[in-house]
């Protein structure tokens, strides 16, 4: 009777094999020269230097002109109500309008400080998930190094970046969210609930995918697969349900139109194409390679696990019942954007995969690490093309959009509103340079706007007015400007240089002139 414990304590167990297998080792083990704690401090400005810095672009345009309305709410007199949306939604705005009022410094440095600790954050995370996952100091720096190169690298076909070169709810909602997961590693629950309740505050949405993807992964890590994947079969029925609800719910012909433009096609996955398809099948099953390569039992196999189970439920819960057709009920959740949670775990474990890989040849390891950086910044050069690389603060813009908003700023009234072609912000060259951000200034709802239409759809209708009515504004005439434009609230027109018109028009440069619609 005696024997049996002393045999099976000389015996390792299935889960003890199982994490020797899965945590790589450097057969020729060296005492690091930079301590792998110092990583994330040490390419923070790496990141910064290669990926680019564009702070009012895309969504952060967005964000930053709602932070302006809460310190300034005099601004936007006619569309406040899209600027403010988010700031309904999330304490990211207020808090840094607080740092704003408090420090009395230029809300210009505070998006940089606060875009640089946003790296600082996510490489922390990603140090958080190595450190859990594998013992190989090569496997942990390869990890942290594969994400700070894929800093910015696209989501699929989900508009989304892994990390974005601005600063948003996201660039904190990311890395707190993979600081959850390492804490559910570490069976931390109370510090999990904590950092996905300040998730939530920060970004709701993104914290639902968050909290559902520790719950698998704690299903996982306890032996309860079964549930886990019966959990994912509740919820794809759920959604089904809610789908099959939604067809007696009216649509109305404004949402329609939102959702349905070109910029929008994101939301339904039978309008991607088949090169953005691909980003959501290959990574599963490189998830389910490495599954195969760590075991189920390891640490890296329950991630593995669990990002395979979140990225079919949301793949086939998406296919399924958000068509292009509607009806749109599940549409403002946006499913597939579950995966920037599992390409950003995927790059952690994909830089051990690639440290065993290449731990025979440091010099094929070094190579393979620059000539990522140097692809993403080549990257980053085409996908600004119109921009600065860094865009400092306080330094002149190169591109020719932005000098035009700054003019606009300095010299036009602040109850200034803008009428111009709806579709300029996906302009080549315009670089969704924010308007509003940028100027200070109002305008009539644009294609960008859509995007927070398509969020909130009480605001569908004023969007839908107002963005059909000026669509062809570079074409019309000044009479037909000025009756069509002038009652919905435009006092100013932003027009290419070849759009014919006898207005006054007191700035102009290569892209853009400025003109008057009413005196």
């Amino acid at each position: 009777m005696s024997s049996a414990p002393a045999l099976n304590s000389s015996r390792p167990t299935l889960l003890a094999r199982a994490r020797q297998k899965t945590t790589p080792e450097d057969p020729r083990p060296a005492p690091s020269f930079i301590p792998f704690r110092f990583g994330p401090v040490l390419l923070t400005p790496v990141v910064l230097l290669v990926h680019g810095y564009h702070p009012f672009a895309g969504d952060a345009g967005i964000y930053v002109a709602g932070v302006r309305h809460i310190l300034d709410p005099s601004l936007y007199p006619l569309n406040a109500a899209f600027p403010a949306a988010f700031t309904k939604l999330s304490i990211f705005p207020w808090t840094m309008a607080a740092v704003v009022h408090l420090s009395q410094l230029p809300l210009s440095w505070i998006l940089l400080a606060c875009h640089l600790l946003s790296i600082l954050l996510f490489l922390a995370a990603c140090q958080q998930l190595a450190d859990r996952l594998f013992t190989s100091s090569s496997a942990r720096w390869s990890s942290l190094l594969l994400a700070a190169a894929c800093f910015t690298l696209p989501v699929a076909g989900t508009a989304l970046f892994i990390m974005d070169p601005y600063v948003t709810a996201r660039s904190f909602s990311t890395p707190l969210s993979l600081m959850a997961v390492a804490a559910s590693i570490d069976r931390a629950w109370l510090r999990a609930i904590l950092l996905l309740l300040l998730t939530a505050l920060i970004h709701p949405l993104m914290a639902g995918y968050a909290v559902a993807f520790v719950i698998l992964q704690a299903l996982i890590a306890s032996g309860r697969i079964r549930l886990a994947v019966g959990l994912c079969t509740a919820i794809i029925a759920v959604c089904g349900a809610a789908f099959a609800f939604a067809h007696r719910m009216k649509i109305s012909p404004a949402y329609r139109q939102a959702v349905s433009l070109p910029p929008r096609s994101f939301l339904f996955l039978a309008r991607w194409h088949w090169y953005e398809v691909l980003g959501l099948v290959l990574p599963l099953l490189l998830l389910a390679l490495a599954l195969r390569r760590f075991g189920p039992a390891s640490r890296a196999g329950t991630l593995c696990l669990a990002c395979l189970l979140t990225g079919t439920t949301s793949t086939a819960t998406a296919a399924a019942f958000v068509p292009p057709v509607g009806p749109y009920l599940l549409v403002p959740l946006q499913l597939l954007r579950s995966f920037l949670l599992i390409y950003a775990l995927g790059t952690v474990l994909s830089g051990a995969i690639l440290a065993a890989l290449v731990v025979r040849s440091r010099m094929a390891a070094i190579s393979l690490v620059v000539l990522l950086f140097a692809g993403m910044f080549v990257a980053q050069r085409f996908a600004w093309a119109g921009s600065r690389h860094i865009e400092w603060p306080g330094a002149s813009p190169a591109n020719t959009y932005q000098q035009a908003f700054l003019w606009i700023r300095d010299q036009t009234p602040r109850d200034a509103v803008f009428a111009f072609n709806p579709r300029l912000d996906y302009l080549s060259e315009e670089d969704e340079q924010g308007f509003r951000a940028i100027s200070l200034r109002d305008h009539l709802a644009d294609d960008k706007d859509a995007g927070i239409a398509v969020v909130i759809p009480g605001l569908a209708d004023r969007w839908a007015l107002q963005r059909n009515a000026e669509l062809n504004v570079d074409r019309m005439t000044d009479a037909q400007r000025g009756a069509v434009l002038a009652p919905l609230g435009a006092t100013w027109l932003l027009l290419p240089p070849s759009a014919a018109t006898e207005l006054l028009c007191p700035w102009s440069n290569a892209a853009v002139k400025i003109c008057r619609l009413t005196r």
